[in-house]
């Protein structure tokens, strides 16, 4: 199995035309680099489609596709290397456990510091609001 990793913090990437819940491993290193075309196409097809709105008069935010258009192109939000092929590489679940990185967190109903991987979904992590108001 094989995983799609962000260089910029070596989490695991997820493929933005995906569902929060699909599965982030790939059955091959052919399918995960299929993967990284697709990120790369559905932002480049944001950044057309925010033009074309652009270009009929309109405001950017008219376009059904304005967010990821910022995500790729908003250097004040710090996720400009998504649009970037040089920011993935592929590799295999084996040698992304031994490199996975932990990250302080605290919790958020106890106020003591913790560490846990930089994959936890936000709702699963005892530092966020959703996962004590379930």
């Amino acid at each position: 199995m094989f995983v799609i990793v962000n260089k910029k913090n070596n989490s695991i990437h997820r493929e933005p035309n995906k569902k929060s819940y699909a599965n982030t491993q790939y059955k091959t290193r052919a399918a995960a680099k299929a993967g990284i075309t697709r990120t790369l196409k559905y932002y480049a097809k944001a950044i057309e489609d925010v033009n074309k709105v652009i270009a009929e008069g309109k405001p950017y935010y008219h376009s059904r596709l304005c967010n990821a258009y910022e995500e790729a192109t908003n250097k004040d939000l710090g996720r400009t290397h998504l649009n970037d092929i040089n920011n993935y590489m592929v590799m295999s679940v084996e040698d992304y456990d031994l490199i996975e990185p932990m990250v302080e967190r605290t919790n958020m109903m106890t106020g003591k510091k913790f560490t846990e991987s930089i994959n936890t979904p936000h709702y699963m992590s005892p530092s966020s609001e959703s996962y004590w108001s379930a």
